[in-house]
């Protein structure tokens, strides 16, 4: 798996790189609250490239098309950090009332706050593709994303991990879903899924980002439904800020995917 080369990807690979220093900032905080050399450790084990994944002997879904996300069906950030904010919430009251009454109570891991705002700081960026155009044949799967790099998984040969500047990169086919994995050197681990509806008109994708050793994972689905590239005129965001934010392309010059 690999990232093309040109204007619009070195621009992506900037903006990665710049929110990998905001995930970092944040992981940094969650550190100093732990052994600082065990820490350490933890970053320079997570530095090994993992073991690749078996292809399944399935036929293979193909998901070529052009896909625009349909915010109606999917996950925004905010929300799911909100819904990850109200179960931290319950959780430590639940624990209060047990002390309070002297009572036993097995606790259930939360994560760490300072660790999950990092990772909702690279959610964002992660799953801001509003658009996909997807290529697909016997030998190649390609996913071009707008605003950020190209997924490409290689079919006609066993796919190992690749190693590039974003870190760890490899992908499969487990029979029902496309995965997508990226595990950079801070030990950030990025892992996208793509599995196509019966009547092929809808592609979910769930993004799921976590940090090993922390307890921490922030997961973020994606919806996307199919149109016809020669007809749209408008381009939506989302972002933490100001949410969906709509606008309309130029109609001299066209939108291209």
């Amino acid at each position: 798996m690999s990232a093309a080369s040109g204007g619009p990807q070195r621009r992506a690979r900037r903006q990665w790189y710049a929110s990998r220093f905001y995930f970092l900032r944040g992981v940094r905080t969650h550190a100093r609250s732990i052994c600082l050399v065990g820490f350490l450790g933890y970053l320079a084990g997570c530095g090994s490239a993992p073991a690749p994944e078996t292809f399944s002997s399935q036929p293979v879904s193909d998901l070529s098309g052009h896909w625009e996300v349909d915010y109606a069906q999917s996950d925004s950030v905010q929300t799911q950090i909100n819904a990850r904010f109200r179960e931290v919430q319950r959780e430590m009251r639940r624990r209060q009332d047990a002390i309070e009454q002297g009572a036993r109570y097995q606790a259930r891991p939360v994560g760490d706050i300072d660790t999950l705002i990092a990772l909702a700081k690279m959610a964002e960026l992660v799953t801001e593709p509003s658009v996909l155009t997807i290529e697909q044949n016997q030998r190649w799967l390609r996913i071009e994303r707008d605003s950020s790099f190209a997924l490409t998984c290689r079919l006609d040969q066993q796919s190992g991990v690749a190693v590039s500047q974003l870190g760890a990169e490899w992908c499969w086919w487990d029979g029902q879903q496309w995965h997508f994995a990226v595990q950079l050197p801070e030990g950030l681990l990025v892992e996208h899924r793509f599995v196509i509806s019966e009547e092929r008109d809808a592609l979910a994708q769930r993004t799921v980002m976590s940090v090993k050793g922390t307890g921490t994972q922030l997961e973020v689905m994606r919806v996307f439904a199919r149109y016809d590239n020669t007809n749209r005129g408008y381009r939506c965001t989302e972002t933490l800020s100001k949410g969906l934010v709509c606008t309309t392309e130029s109609a001299d010059t066209g939108w291209q995917p």
